[in-house]
Parts: structure tokens; sequence; C-alpha cells
């Protein structure tokens, strides 16, 4: 992947110039993303132990407890282990703006890939239930994972560019919070 590093000479300030991301780094997004996606869409299997202490006190707020809390602190910082990748292991150097991107690609493919294996669960009663979930869940939640995963794009282009890597803390718990009330809501409806 040598090839697809950016910044291969030093501007006037002594730093690497930023370059555009290309199609191959949009596509790993949008695939680690929905990888993440997939692997979330059975997060009840994953989650679960993670929520266990609240069965003690009310199995009614159990799976509340696991939307609201537990999803959005697992799936936020999962769906941008492709942005991880490219920052960390790539040493890819590119404007806020593309990292926000790049984010926002990752929590498309997330949202995507959920829904795909939500709507195929829901096969056995019939095709019009499984197109309608598909369809609904990809007009709330496919948004709703793009939005946030945007944010922490955002912080992994603040980071990037300060060398503080706890400018990424602020984006990613507003995500986490967002992911946790939208969730709160649709658990209450």
């Amino acid at each position: 992947m040598e090839g697809m590093k950016a910044g291969h000479g030093l501007d006037p300030t002594g730093f690497s110039p930023a370059a555009r991301p290309r199609r191959a780094h949009y596509l790993i997004c949008l695939g680690m993303g929905a990888t993440v996606g997939f692997v979330a869409a059975f997060g009840e299997l994953f989650y679960e132990p993670l929520a266990f202490p609240v069965l003690i006190f009310s199995q009614a707020l159990f799976p509340i407890v696991v939307a609201v809390a537990v999803a959005p602190l697992v799936e936020e910082p999962a769906k941008s282990l492709g942005l991880l990748l490219l920052k960390e292991e790539e040493k890819l150097t590119f404007e806020i703006a593309d990292w926000t991107i790049l984010g926002s690609l990752s929590g498309i493919g997330f949202g995507f890939m959920e829904n795909v294996v939500y709507a195929l669960a829901v096969q056995g009663y019939g095709v019009n239930v499984s197109l309608t979930l598909f369809l609904l869940r990809g007009l709330l939640t496919a948004p709703l994972h793009g939005i946030t995963a945007t944010l922490t794009g955002f912080g992994v282009g603040l980071w990037q560019k300060s060398g503080n890597a706890r400018m990424l803390v602020v984006p990613l718990v507003v995500g986490m919070a967002i992911h946790g009330s939208f969730n709160l809501l649709a658990s209450i409806t």
C-alpha cells in the first residue's frame, strides 16, 4: 500500500502536505463500516453480557440499557475502524473535511449492512415486512449512523491536525450521545 500513502514531500513549513483520499480509501472506510455493521447486527449476542448486571434489578430495563448505553458505546468507535487503519497503520495525512467524509462513508456502510441483516432476519414474515423494515431503517438509522460516524471522522481529522488524540474524544462522545438518544426514543415509542 506504499503507493497509497499521502504526503510524498515536505511543504515549506517542514510538514508533509495533506493529499486527497483515493478511491481505495473511500472503499476501505465503506467496507470496514459495513463489516462492523454486519457484526453489530448480531449485537445482542455480544452486547448483552456487558449489561448483565442490570438484570439483577429489572428484566424490563435490560433491553433499553443495551440499546441506549451499550450499543452506542461499542458501535461508535468500532464503525470507524477503517479511519483508524488509514491514519495509524497507513500514516495517511488528509484534511479535516476528508476525514469527515471518510467517517460518513464508514457510518453509511455500517447502517446499510445492519439494515440488510435485520431485513433478512424478518424474511419469514414475508417480503413486504422485510422490505418495509429495510426501507424504514434506511430512512432513519442509516442517516443516524452516517451522522454519528461523520462526527468521529471530524474528530480523527482534529486529532491528525493537532497531534493530540484527545481531540477525538469530544466528537466521539457526542456521536455516542446522539446514538443513545435515538435508541432511547425508539425504545420508548
